[in-house]
């Protein structure tokens, strides 16, 4: 998953980031509500984690504004707002909202939970081919054999598996799996992908094939 995290308190972020990134997540932080809106119109996220005071905006302005271009994008808020008029009002806008303090594990569970909603419901674990990939255990089979993958490669993989059949540009690939700091001219994603290639062939076959002047396709 891709998560952005808009939180000014930078324990807090912190704390989130390096749980979520330690989950395979890819996570990226805005310190503010302004930059939160802003990363969420131009950057593709799987959820939101919004805190519900920051120092500029009200949790609820943040998230009208954030529906104006991802409608549909889940966002869970947190708070140590423990009012239910403050919790049934924040609902009506958003998906999920927790009271400070909070569990990371929960916080885990339910952003799974929030992603697997709407028109196309994601399962947490994913066939093709021989290939198992579960996103809650983190763990990836090829016809019941363990694989053994590093962060970066299980969260391209799991991104191709959701997109199967369906060309990937560099492009969307670097701005879904990586976050936005990455540089848009470096040759990692096409590393990775001969990294996962080289983890996925048998006798010879590859799952990821190369679409020239396109990007990649994942098929079976």
């Amino acid at each position: 998953m891709k998560i952005l995290i808009i939180e000014d308190e930078p324990d807090i972020a912190n704390f989130l980031k390096k749980g979520l990134t330690a989950e395979m997540c890819v996570v990226e932080v805005a310190a503010t509500g302004k930059e939160g809106i802003a990363c969420a119109r131009n950057n593709s996220y799987d959820a939101i984690i919004l805190d519900f005071h920051l120092g500029d905006m009200t949790g609820v302005e943040i998230s009208a504004a954030i529906r104006t271009y991802k409608p549909s994008i889940p966002i869970l808020v947190l708070s140590v707002e423990r009012d239910m008029d403050i919790k049934v009002d924040m609902l009506s806008i958003c998906d999920d909202y927790m009271t400070k303090p909070f569990s990371l594990r929960e916080l885990t569970v339910r952003l799974h939970a929030l992603t697997r909603r709407g028109t196309v419901m994601r399962s947490d674990i994913m066939e093709a081919g021989g290939i198992v990939l579960d996103s809650t255990k983190y763990t990836v089979t090829l016809d019941g054999n363990p694989i053994a993958f590093r962060h970066k490669e299980f969260a391209l993989l799991e991104y191709f598996m959701q997109h199967q059949d369906i060309v990937l540009s560099r492009e969307m690939i670097l701005s879904h799996v990586w976050d936005m700091n990455a540089d848009p001219f470096t040759n990692t994603v096409d590393t990775h992908v001969r990294l996962l290639r080289k983890k996925l062939e048998i006798d010879g076959h590859t799952f990821i094939h190369t679409v020239p002047k396109r990007g990649y396709r994942f098929s079976v």
